[in-house]
């Protein structure tokens, strides 16, 4: 099953809510117009195991499913790992290019690895692209 934009915009929500929510609660927190709207996105989560039933309520769960566990949410965004790692390996490397004046070819070595960061980064963001078609 793909996820929607809408699904994980609605997911973000619950999980930025952090407490269990019923129907109602849900369709106002996401701003739909019928509650049918809210149980319908509310099913779809549960069966892609996004968030939990807990009788009458949902709660969004803690651990991201399979499909985004290479991902991080941060407020609302969601950034793969990777491209942290990716952020961190190059600003070290030009901090220590400026501050140290090594030989160019320290430079392009230590450079040099960074470059399979940046291209499972890439590789990630398209993933994530594609699991939001749909």
């Amino acid at each position: 099953m793909v996820l929607s934009r809408e699904d994980l915009e609605a997911y973000l929500k619950l999980r930025e809510y952090g407490k269990p929510i019923t129907v109602r609660g849900f369709q106002r927190l996401a701003g739909y117009s019928s509650p049918g709207k809210a149980q319908r996105v509310l099913s779809r989560l549960e069966r892609l195991g996004f968030i939990e039933r807990l009788g009458t309520e949902y709660i969004a769960k803690d651990d991201l499913p399979p499909q985004l566990a290479m991902y991080i949410v941060i407020k609302r965004y969601v950034i793969p790992r990777v491209l942290i790692y990716a952020l961190y390996s190059s600003i070290t490397v030009a901090i220590y290019t400026i501050l140290s004046r090594p030989p160019l070819s320290i430079v392009l070595l230590l450079a040099s690895l960074a470059i399979p960061y940046w291209a499972e980064a890439i590789r990630s963001l398209a993933m994530l692209k594609a699991l939001f078609k749909g």
